[in-house]
């Protein structure tokens, strides 16, 4: 089963205890994690614990696993303390917003293309569409001015639960499903760079990067 999703109630929870409840090969199971487990298109936290290296967080069925370095030196019972790889799921936190914000801006100036698929890390955010030709340069400009100057206005980023359990992201006019973390208001992300790429026949390709 699904454990207890600290990262659900706290987007910013940097540091947390939990109890291994169970240890395969170098994946350990806890009884609640601040670590977000690969989902949606986000990938998975990365940190320690007890100091001892996380390199992924990962769904194995309806399971949490965090990803080991090595072999843990921990048992099952035992009470660990996790830390979160902050500087990397904050960024992530970032452009995952910002994708959000973007993709708003780009159907106003494209019109609706349908999103085929996204990834989001670290690094960028990447989100594919149908779409039959070269997506035209100035209008994806005219994107990223428009989604830069709604980012700086600083408009407050609400997430909601439904009686269904379906957790609603909404900031302004943009609103969609969406279980990722996230930040509390746009003026936290800064600005962003959007590139376009053509992954393949049929398909255009919208990198979102933050402007550092």
């Amino acid at each position: 089963m699904v454990r207890h999703k600290l990262y659900n109630e706290d987007h910013y929870l940097k540091e947390f205890t939990g109890i291994v409840l169970s240890i395969e090969d170098n994946l350990v199971e806890l009884d609640q994690t601040a670590f977000y487990a690969e989902s949606g298109g986000q990938k998975g936290d990365k940190g320690t614990l007890n100091g001892e290296q996380v390199t992924d967080t990962i769904f194995v069925e309806d399971r949490i696993m965090h990803v080991m370095e090595a072999s843990p030196s921990f048992k099952v019972g035992d009470t660990l303390n996790g830390v979160i790889d902050w500087e990397r799921r904050y960024r992530i936190m970032k452009l995952h917003t910002a994708s959000h914000i973007m993709e708003y801006f780009l159907w106003k100036n494209f019109g609706y293309m349908k999103r085929t698929g996204s990834t989001v890390d670290d690094k960028k955010d990447r989100a594919d569409y149908e779409h039959d030709k070269r997506l035209d340069p100035e209008k994806l400009k005219q994107t990223e001015t428009d989604t830069n100057s709604y980012l700086a206005e600083g408009h407050e980023v609400v997430i909601e639960v439904d009686e269904n359990g379906i957790r609603n992201w909404r900031c302004g006019p943009v609103e969609m499903h969406c279980a990722g973390t996230h930040v509390q208001n746009t003026n936290e992300i800064g600005a962003i760079k959007l590139k376009r790429k053509n992954p393949g026949r049929g398909e255009e390709r919208v990198e979102t990067s933050l402007a550092e």
